[in-house]
């Protein structure tokens, strides 16, 4: 019977104990040699971490705003969605860093994210959609009571895509106190 009251390793014939940079010469695993071993590997990770670009990581929330102001503009939202598309993004990433808007931003942009719904870009209304949801709860409940008439008008489409996203927002954004509202 093998004897296993040893600590050391049990190797098949021919193996060598595993050796780490930095490791005694006898082979043996000290925790300075373990934890000289996780320092390099983290130092080279660390480095990898270095190379990756973000394109919103340096996003300031004035130059946002301000451009969000061509939600506003139907040429622009119907011509070119994908720009607001990324504009969307730009603004849920602003809000995922833990930036607040102001009331008077929240409800300004709101409004403009609102205007989107004329554009029929299947993108598009994911992102809108998506946005309401986050933005709901910041926003004055005055204000999401509008955009409730567009999201019913999206539950009774044809499409399923606005079918399903509508019904998600609308329960998400809608609480009993609304509802007597709504339904006028």
């Amino acid at each position: 019977m093998p004897d296993h009251s040893s600590s050391s390793l049990m190797l098949g014939p021919g193996m060598a104990p595993p050796r780490l940079e930095g490791s005694a010469t006898d082979g043996s695993l000290t925790v300075s040699n373990v934890m000289k071993e996780i320092q390099v590997l983290k130092d080279k990770f660390k480095n990898d971490d270095e190379d990756h670009f973000s394109p919103y990581q340096d996003l300031e929330k004035a130059s946002v705003l301000q451009e969000c102001r061509v939600f506003h503009d139907a040429n622009i939202v119907t011509q070119d969605p994908r720009l607001c598309c990324q504009l969307i993004t730009k603004l849920l990433h602003i809000l995922s860093q833990g930036e607040q808007l102001t009331s008077v931003e929240t409800t300004t942009v709101f409004f403009g994210v609102t205007k989107l719904f004329q554009s029929h870009n299947s993108n598009l209304r994911r992102m809108m959609y998506l946005f309401i949801k986050e933005m709901a709860e910041a926003c004055n409940p005055d204000d999401v009571i509008i955009v409730t008439s567009s999201l019913t008008k999206d539950m009774n489409s044809r499409e399923d895509l606005y079918r399903a996203n509508a019904i998600r927002v609308l329960s998400k954004i809608i609480d009993s106190t609304m509802l007597g509202a709504i339904e006028r």
